[in-house]
């Protein structure tokens, strides 16, 4: 057995993150440093040398609704969806992991989104899903937009939309304008990685805060789930009445 065979065995963590503790020299193998992955034998020592935190949280600032077979969540900005790395701060799945071992998450947002989340049991079917989205964008968004673009995904870091056309369609609706921001409702099945913040940098109007994709800095990015409907089941964000005080902040 390697050794980032036996970190993803008894750590449950990913083959790539193990082998990117051993590079950054945080395993130790009978009391030595080492930064290349290789055998080992059964009589090995190995230790990782990072600490994982234990955290205090209250249930009632994450659950929004649970069902028989689905569970909805609220993410808040600036926390991570899955564990990245052991020493990462609380994350949605730690919850569902510990709280509702039952259920799998079926969906993510970005670090600094906030919104909602949703998790089902195992061979739960899902025959609708819709999704609903603010955000707060640069310019005058004036009429409704339908966009079903396919989204190249080559690049890890950012994605391009492309002129080809997708299936799913997304609609963009303005809502409200004033002193340069406007505030826009996304509707959609799925929201793939970056769709939406590619979208909108493509349309001309990036979200505010998302530097990645040409918008203003700000103190977050403005996007947020704001509704999720499984099946017949549907639930809303515990942030979205602030969500709308803070674009109102803006004007």
């Amino acid at each position: 057995m390697k050794i980032s065979e036996y970190l993803v065995d008894k750590y449950k963590i990913s083959k790539r993150l193990a082998k990117k503790y051993i590079k950054e020299g945080l395993v130790f193998v009978d009391q030595k440093i080492i930064k290349k992955d290789f055998e080992i034998s059964n009589n090995s020592k190995i230790v990782l040398n990072v600490n994982q935190k234990t955290f205090d949280y209250n249930i009632n600032d994450f659950l929004i609704k649970k069902y028989d077979d689905i569970l909805f969540l609220y993410k808040p900005p600036f926390m991570h969806t899955e564990r990245l790395r052991i020493e990462d701060d609380l994350t949605i799945s730690d919850i569902v992991n510990k709280e509702f071992p039952e259920y799998t998450l079926i969906s993510r947002l970005d670090f600094e989104t906030d919104g909602v989340i949703g998790a089902i049991k195992k061979d739960y079917i899902i025959e609708i899903m819709q999704k609903k989205y603010y955000a707060v964008v640069e310019g005058n968004f004036q009429k409704e937009v339908k966009l079903s673009k396919k989204i190249d995904y080559k690049k890890r870091k950012k994605v391009k939309v492309l002129e080809e056309d997708d299936k799913n369609e997304t609609i963009i609706r303005p809502l409200n304008f004033n002193n340069g921001f406007s505030l826009v409702e996304i509707t959609l099945e799925k929201a793939k990685r970056h769709q939406i913040r590619a979208y909108l940098s493509y349309l001309g109007h990036p979200i505010l805060g998302d530097k990645l994709y040409g918008g203003i800095p700000y103190n977050r990015m403005m996007l947020s789930c704001i509704y999720t409907k499984i099946n017949e089941f549907e639930a809303y964000s515990l942030n979205k009445n602030n969500f709308l005080k803070i674009f109102n902040q803006l004007i």
